[in-house]
């Protein structure tokens, strides 16, 4: 990363300022950490739960105190009155129906294998006797068909006269009327009939077979329902079946329960053989259709246990507390609490050991800013230790706030996101593990339930690395949210004590925890911008859009700049990418470098497009080399105008350094003998970062890489570039941004790479084609057929140019 732009003069001013700007954050930082992870040492409890005491403790004042084991009595009973939450279950309901409709289908296939009731007309055959000589055996039908026959055939016709009355018995009745038919019915009718019910004797004796081995509930009744009765039965048993499944089944049920509610019903037939059907088949088919809602439930527990009002208890003057000798309780606590009789005092030794933790995190964090700048790929400014400052300090008021009752919504996993999207994810490692390490210290009494959130913390600071999208810290926070809610799962888990359901609820928790901080991550980081000297790739790659004012302006006045731009652009990413630097800050910086050049475009040759350069016209090199610097300071200006991020103004003087303004030195040097080479050389500062320090390369190679011809072969282009390269390092252009002698060895193909990408070679047309088509995209017909199909290509009639790609 560069530094803030500044004059070369001004620089040596700004140092004692600067550093002394940079320990005052990191001071404030400090005590603002210690201050807010110490609050629980500021007036810590001497006589804490579970201490002995060694004289008895009685009340020095009357006082209402409050019971905490009352309070919590009541809160239980609050939660054991609450009425469960039921959920309705349509698929149950689905199944029930579905299993009614099967069993009535099996009884609509018995009643129609055995013979529908009535088989014969009522008015010959009542429904009682059609039912009767179904059953009877055969030696029985053969005797009432003999005594119906001798009955008919009586001289006197005494069958005639006989009244007909249904409540005598049943076979007398079978009698009367068969003989009563034979009388008033043709005999080829009477045939038909009996042949009619001889057949329905014979399915109907194979159906009870089958009746016998199917539903219990079918014996004995089915078929003996006449078409009315059945039909009327099945539409009363669906009803009956809604109603149930309306007023809800509950899951374990007790059977007298289920049956007291079957015989309620009702939609239930009157008939008791047939109402004793239709319970049956209800009480097979009826499954429960009521689940309780856990999540419901529990939640309206929890609101009724926190709206019981705590209770209190009347302590008056000289009444014992605590007995001597014994421990304190938890209850015994709250009223000596309140009673202040707990002796809080500053914790001199936690308050020491907080303090000293925070300075060694201080100090291994300086270390590795200091020695480990390239492992961590990061060089910090001062504008970056404020905003470190901002985060980490925001992140522990944020926990020591919501510990513990609301710690698994703390969303400390922010800091890595923002951290590891600022800088990298190895600098976010480093600080999310020592910020854990004081929150573990601070609140280690709920260490435990803040295991999770550290857990994510830490996994969400490994895997965020300058990501791309902001879609990738939303992703990140899904994961986060997961893990953490599995985290306190395998911790309870292997405790063993939590009932399942307010597992669940508290993983929920934990896991819209891991959420929240993704979406903190995402609302701060563009305020959190404005404060850090760091960008963001999201912020680099709004500030690369070419409909920026100042990118719009280079590509519409300057296009000779703005090409030359984005081939040093190309250069430079792709050196960058082999190196390991920021690729999104190279390219981002490079579309600045030469911003200047807008003030005065007709001065710098690109732009010239052929016209007459006024560098002749003026004949000046002191007025010349002062016009090609100014594009550099007034660079500086028209940035700092369009409030362009300090990070991104550092390329503008970085890109050129201090070297000299060579062509017009050579002139002056010709023209007097007193020449001060200070005056043809960039104000600098000379790179401070390996970005800047690209584009220098970058910047300086791109004109040699454009004169090299197509014949130059890879070893020549090499040299030219290393020379270049040298010329640099020589200079001392290079010290100060860690580039080494390697790393330009490894730049060097990558620059001719990307040279041979863009001036790649193409297809030498013959001479003839570039007559009729200077493109080349068409030749004449002849020059476009083989040798030897001459033959084919007149038989063919399809038209032979070709267009070549």
């Amino acid at each position: 990363m560069g530094i803030v732009p500044n004059q070369a003069t001004s620089l040596p001013e700004n140092r004692p300022s600067r550093k002394w700007s940079g320990r005052a954050i990191i001071g404030i930082t400090f005590v603002c950490i210690v201050s807010t992870l110490s609050i629980r040492f500021y007036a810590e409890p001497r006589l804490t739960i579970g201490k002995f005491v060694d004289q008895d403790l009685r009340s020095p004042k009357t006082l209402l105190a409050t019971d905490i084991e009352a309070t919590k009595q009541a809160q239980e009973q609050a939660k054991q009155q609450v009425v469960p939450i039921y959920r309705s279950n349509p698929e149950m309901d689905a199944n029930s129906l579905k299993h009614l409709e099967e069993l009535l289908r099996v009884g609509d296939n018995l009643r129609l294998s055995s013979g529908n009731l009535p088989y014969v007309d009522r008015k010959i055959l009542s429904d009682e006797v059609q039912q009767y000589l179904r059953r009877v055996s055969d030696s029985v039908w053969e005797q009432l068909q003999d005594k119906a026959y001798r009955l008919a055939s009586n001289p006197n016709n005494q069958a005639s006269a006989i009244p007909i009355n249904k409540e005598q018995d049943i076979s007398a009745l079978a009698i009367i009327e068969l003989s009563l038919y034979k009388l008033n019915a043709p005999s080829q009718d009477y045939q038909n009939l009996i042949n009619k019910i001889t057949e329905v004797r014979r399915a109907y004796a194979m159906t009870q077979e089958k009746v016998a081995q199917g539903p219990a509930m079918f014996r004995d009744r089915l078929l003996e329902m006449t078409n009315e009765q059945w039909e009327n039965n099945k539409k009363l048993i669906r009803h009956s079946l809604v109603e149930l499944q309306t007023s809800g089944v509950v899951i374990g049920l007790p059977d007298q329960i289920l049956q007291s509610r079957l015989t309620n019903l009702r939609n239930l037939p009157t008939n008791e053989e047939h109402r004793a059907m239709a319970i049956s088949l209800l009480s097979s088919t009826v499954k429960p259709n009521l689940t309780i809602d856990y999540v419901g439930t529990t939640e309206r527990a929890i609101k009724a246990s926190e709206s019981v009002q705590t209770q209190k208890i009347f302590i008056k003057t000289g009444d014992l507390i605590v007995k001597g000798g014994e421990k304190i309780t938890e209850r015994q606590f709250v009223i000596l609490d309140e009673l202040q009789m707990t002796q809080r005092q500053l914790n001199l030794m936690g308050l020491s050991l907080m303090v000293g933790s925070t300075a060694i995190a201080f100090g291994i964090f300086g270390y590795a800013n200091r020695r480990w700048q390239y492992f961590l790929k990061v060089k910090l400014h001062i504008k970056d230790f404020c905003n470190l400052g901002i985060i980490c300090t925001g992140n522990a008021i944020a926990t020591v706030l919501m510990a513990p009752h609301m710690i698994f919504f703390v969303p400390l996993a922010s800091m890595g996101l923002i951290i590891g999207s600022f800088y990298s994810s190895r600098l976010a490692l480093l600080i999310t593990c020592l910020t854990s390490a004081l929150l573990g210290i601070a609140i280690s009494a709920d260490l435990v339930a803040l295991m999770p959130v550290l857990i994510g913390t830490i996994i969400a600071a490994a895997i965020t690395d300058r990501p791309l999208t902001r879609s990738h810290l939303a992703a990140t926070g899904l994961l986060v949210a997961v893990i953490q809610a599995a985290v306190y799962i395998a911790i309870t888990l292997i405790g063993g004590t939590t009932p399942p359901i307010l597992i669940l609820l508290t993983a929920l928790k934990y896991a819209s925890g891991g959420m929240i901080s993704a979406i903190v991550a995402l609302g701060a980081i563009p305020y959190l911008e404005h404060i850090s000297y760091a960008l963001t790739p999201f912020r680099l790659a709004e500030l690369a859009n070419l409909d920026r004012p100042l990118l719009r302006r280079l590509v519409t006045e300057t296009p000779g700049t703005f090409q030359h731009t984005l081939f040093v652009a190309n250069l430079a990413e792709a050196a960058a990418r082999e190196l390991g630097a920021d690729t999104t800050l190279v390219r981002t910086g490079t579309l600045y470098h030469d911003i200047g050049k807008t003030l005065k475009p007709e001065y710098f040759i690109e732009n010239q497009m052929g016209q007459t350069n006024p560098h002749d016209i003026l004949n000046d090199p002191w007025l010349s080399a002062k016009i090609v610097k100014d594009h550099v300071s007034g660079g500086i200006k028209l940035a700092q105008k369009h409030h362009l991020p300090e990070m991104l103004q550092a390329f503008i003087p970085e890109h050129q350094g201090t070297i000299t303004i060579s062509y017009f030195y050579c002139q002056a040097k010709n023209r007097s003998d007193y020449v001060i080479e200070s005056e043809f050389r960039y104000a600098g500062p000379i790179p401070q970062s390996r970005e800047t320090g690209i584009v220098m390369l970058a910047d300086a190679c791109e004109a040699a890489l454009r004169s090299l011809g197509t014949e130059t072969t890879l070893e020549a282009a090499k040299n030219l570039l290393m020379q270049i390269f040298k010329a640099r390092w020589d200079d001392g252009q290079l010290q100060d941004c860690s580039l080494t002698w390697e790393d330009l060895d490894r730049i060097a193909p990558v620059f001719i790479k990307v040279w041979q990408e863009r001036n790649h070679g193409r297809i030498k047309y013959p001479h003839l084609a570039e007559k009729l088509d200077p493109s080349g995209s068409a030749l004449p017909e002849h020059l476009c057929t083989p040798k030897g199909l001459d033959t084919l290509a007149e038989q063919n009639t399809i038209p032979k140019t070709i267009a070549l790609k």
